[in-house]
């Protein structure tokens, strides 16, 4: 008996057909780089943008604490002055005094030199 061949096995993809499908699957790959490359830029951009906000808020937060600073100079400067001024008790004790001695009836001097000229230049007899 003579020997035959083996029937050939159709392939279940012929060379056509698998052509279509290595095209259809670099396209989605090229289409997949693309957006890859697009989010890759904007995630770039973003940063950007976020270092340069963080680098504005620490510049005015270092801004905002020299203020601070100035301003708790100029209140200990306050406190120190306001140490060296008179207390309650000082001032009672002064305003004792000015009562007590009444400064509205004081006379000047222009006054009392007046009132000794015109005393002195009155005869003896009017006076």
């Amino acid at each position: 008996m003579a020997k035959q061949p083996p029937p050939q096995q159709q392939s279940s993809f012929d060379n056509q057909k698998l052509y279509m499908w290595v095209k259809g699957l670099e396209g989605k790959v090229n289409n997949l780089l693309r957006e890859i490359d697009l989010i890759k830029n904007d995630f770039i951009k973003k940063t950007i943008d976020l270092k340069k906000e963080v680098k504005s808020a620490n510049n005015d937060l270092l801004e905002m604490k020299h203020s601070q600073e100035k301003m708790m100079q100029q209140m200990d400067l306050m406190v120190q002055e306001l140490k060296k001024t008179a207390g309650i008790e000082q001032v009672t004790v002064l305003k004792k005094y000015v009562e007590y001695w009444n400064p509205m009836n004081f006379v000047t001097q222009r006054d009392l030199q007046q009132a000794v000229d015109v005393a002195v230049s009155k005869p003896k007899t009017e006076r």
